[in-house]
This record gives C-alpha cells, sequence and structure tokens, in this order.
C-alpha cells in the first residue's frame, strides 16, 4: 500500500488522535464508530486502520496521549523552585489549570473506567497504570519540595486527585454549584493538613480522638449547640 495514499503523516496521525479524544470524551467508545472518526478527522477510515491496526489500537494512543499531557502538567506543576509551601500553591494552580483548560483529560478517563474498564481488562489496567504515574509524579514533587519523605505520601496524592476526579465530575453535572476558588482553597489547607499531620505524630493525635473537633469548633458554637439541644429536651 502506498504510503502517500492516505496522507500517512505525523499531520494525519495528530488529526486522528485529536479526533478520537473529542469522540471518546464526549461520546465514549462504543459511540464513536470509525466512520464518525473518520468523518471527524477528515481522514479516510482505511488510514485509520492504516496507523493504528484498529479501533482498540487508536484507543491506546489516545489514551497515552492523554496520559502523557496529564502527567506532564502535574510534574510542571509539583517540580518548581522555592519554599515548599509556595511550591504547593504554584502545584495546585497548575493542577486547577489543567482542569479549566483540558478538562476532557478527566472526562476521558472517567468515561472509559465507567464504560469499558470490566468489559476490557487491558482498559483497566492501562487506566490503573496511568493513575499510579499520576501519584508517583505527585510524590516525587512532595519529596522534592519538602526534602524528605512524607510517610504515606501515597495517600496524599490518592486523595489529591480523588478530589480533581470529583470536581471534574462536579463541574460537568452542575457547574453552577462548583466554586474552583473555594475548592482549591480547601485543597490547599487539607493537602497541607495530611502532610503535617504524617510528618508530626503529635499533632496527629490531637485530632485522632473523639474530642479532636474541639480544637477547632469556637466557643461560641458550642455553647449555641450545647443551648439548642437542652432547648429540644424541654
Amino acid at each position: 500500500m502506498a504510503r502517500g495514499k492516505y496522507q500517512k503523516s505525523d499531520t494525519s496521525k495528530e488529526r486522528i488522535i485529536e479526533a478520537a479524544t473529542e469522540l471518546f470524551s464526549t461520546r465514549g467508545y462504543a459511540g464513536s464508530g470509525v466512520d464518525r472518526l473518520a468523518e471527524r478527522s477528515g481522514i479516510a477510515k482505511t488510514a485509520i486502520y492504516y496507523h493504528f491496526g484498529n479501533k482498540e489500537g487508536l484507543l491506546a494512543a489516545v489514551l497515552e496521549r492523554a496520559a502523557t499531557q496529564w502527567i506532564e502538567g502535574i510534574q510542571n506543576a509539583s517540580r518548581q523552585a522555592g519554599d515548599p509551601i509556595g511550591r504547593l500553591d504554584r502545584a495546585l494552580a497548575g493542577m486547577r489549570a489543567l482542569l479549566e483548560e483540558r478538562p476532557w483529560i478527566y472526562k476521558l478517563f472517567q468515561i472509559l473506567a465507567l464504560e469499558m474498564a470490566e468489559q476490557k481488562p487491558e482498559v483497566h489496567a492501562t487506566l490503573q497504570a496511568i493513575i499510579r504515574r499520576a501519584r508517583l509524579a505527585i510524590t516525587d514533587g512532595m519529596r522534592e519540595a519538602l526534602g524528605v519523605e512524607v510517610p504515606d505520601a501515597d495517600g496524599v496524592a490518592g486523595a489529591i486527585l480523588a478530589t480533581l476526579d470529583g470536581v471534574s465530575l462536579g463541574l460537568q453535572l452542575d457547574p453552577e454549584r462548583v466554586s474552583l476558588d473555594q475548592v482549591f482553597t480547601d485543597l490547599r489547607r487539607v493537602t497541607a493538613f495530611m502532610i503535617a499531620t504524617r510528618l508530626n505524630a503529635d499533632l496527629a493525635r490531637m485530632f485522632d480522638g473523639p474530642g479532636a473537633l474541639r480544637f477547632v469548633v469556637p466557643a461560641e458554637t458550642k455553647e449555641s449547640d450545647d443551648e439548642r439541644s437542652s432547648n429540644s429536651d424541654r
């Protein structure tokens, strides 16, 4: 088969991947037939088979591209010079930028996880590997920023990624209820707290017992709660 017949170039391959990424992240894998992919990319259907072998080969290329962009974005955000708090702020700002500028990455992973993870073990394994790489990028960034190993740093990274996943879903379902300013203010506090309690066992113990909230609930609030409880008993 002549290579030039189907515009077999890096440009045509990129156009196919871009079209597939858009369709997979909006219509899902099953809803994105090869005919539709060819129409959206403007590339002959036979060229799709030539470049990727089949639709599953195209999916693998799309996932690899999305994973690379996502993880490189996390690494660039996490690995910057400065004091630890400043680096945390820049890392979270970078993650927010990814969420705002490339929301399709999160949508793609969510759709494929729901649609294909159980039916296609290889897709499940690929998504797991991508998440592990993202967690590693975050834990490496923590180590470089602090100069020490954070106990259960992987748990901190998992909590950050779970928050981003939930925010992505919220933006899709009910965007008016999601304030990214508040979300990332809270995520900064929670991340700093998780790191601090892992590095300071005494601090962690203060919040592990049943009376943990006495450290943070204002006295006037507690009194109001006690009054309400007393009034309800009368």
